[in-house]
């Protein structure tokens, strides 16, 4: 390597660096890939491999990655700094990737990565609905929507209880998992949407386990950030943040088990991850961030789990 070389290269290893971090990998698998995962698997029982359209798996995959991983994260990030909230969060796992706060990337730097991570879902759309029609960009306006609305303004919906999770969190789920399915087949079944709902309660219960090492941050922000776990705890104290948690998981189990009864067996797989979840949820302290830290690790590993699994079966044709 020359000298010129080291030079062009030095300055932007801390960028890349930083975009990795931003990118956090770890949610973006347990919520974004998982979710295609349900749509693919189901996909694949309906083909034989040869038939699936492997370079639409791509385009969908990566295209969804890039809106959560670059878009959306780099919003929450810019966002979340300014109000105030990320620079005291307590939070392990949350509080923002801290990107600005260790120097890596500038707010400029992050508003730029976020209009860019728009253009690769943006051609790919273009090219799918050539391929498979316009509804193609319903699931991109949804995903684009979502990517934006959860935390910049003047939406911010995540700084409203309930809003970001019912208006911008779970349709994107519902998207990845039904639009892939629909690009990959030309349908939508209920086995597969029943899928997808179920997965975005899993996502929301360990999003608002995330929210709670935050809450005090999160309220003492400008503007206040008034998640669903901050607002229970203002209303009824901290220990009724775990009602947040708890309450998402409950429904993934319900729907599991109202799923299992009336649509396929397979769903009853959905109790056991929920029943652990729940349990998870009920015995944190929320006052205790290492107590919330752990548990929220072991509540993505049962979500990503569970969405695994079903989709295996699923794409088996159980």
């Amino acid at each position: 390597m020359t000298e010129f070389t080291r030079r062009l290269i030095k300055p932007m290893l801390p960028k890349a660096f930083g975009l990795w971090k931003m990118f956090r990998l770890v949610p973006v698998l347990s919520w974004s890939a998982t979710s295609f995962a349900l749509g693919i698997g189901p996909a694949v029982s309906l083909n034989t491999s040869a038939q699936i359209n492997w370079c639409y798996v791509t385009l969908v995959v990566f295209s969804g990655l890039v809106l959560h991983g670059i878009t959306a994260h780099a919003c929450n990030d810019l966002v979340d700094w300014r109000s105030g909230t990320d620079r005291v969060s307590p939070g392990i796992l949350s509080g923002g990737s801290g990107v600005i706060k260790n120097g890596l990337l500038s707010e400029r730097q992050l508003m730029f990565i976020c209009l860019a991570g728009l253009l690769l879902p943006i051609a790919a759309s273009l090219y799918l609905s050539s391929q498979r029609g316009p509804l193609v960009f319903v699931f991109l306006l949804v995903g684009a929507w979502s990517g934006l609305s959860y935390t910049l303004p003047p939406f911010r919906l995540s700084y409203r209880p309930l809003l970001g999770e019912w208006l911008s969190a779970f349709p994107t789920i519902l998207c990845c998992t039904i639009g892939s399915f629909y690009i990959l087949t030309g349908q939508v079944t209920i086995e597969v949407a029943t899928a997808g709902v179920i997965h975005g309660f899993f996502s929301l219960g360990w999003l608002m386990q995330h929210h709670l090492p935050d809450m005090t941050a999160d309220l003492g922000a400008s503007p206040p950030k008034v998640t669903t776990p901050a607002f229970f705890s203002r209303r009824w104290g901290p220990g009724s943040a775990r009602l947040a948690p708890a309450s998402y998981c409950t429904l993934a189990a319900l729907t599991g088990l109202w799923a299992g009864i009336f649509i396929d067996p397979v769903f009853f797989i959905v109790l056991p991850f929920a029943t652990f979840c729940i349990y998870l949820s009920a015995a944190t302290d929320p006052l205790n961030v290492a107590s919330i830290t752990v548990r929220e690790k072991t509540m993505v590993l049962l979500t990503s789990g569970h969405a695994a699994i079903l989709a295996v079966l699923l794409g088996l044709g159980w």
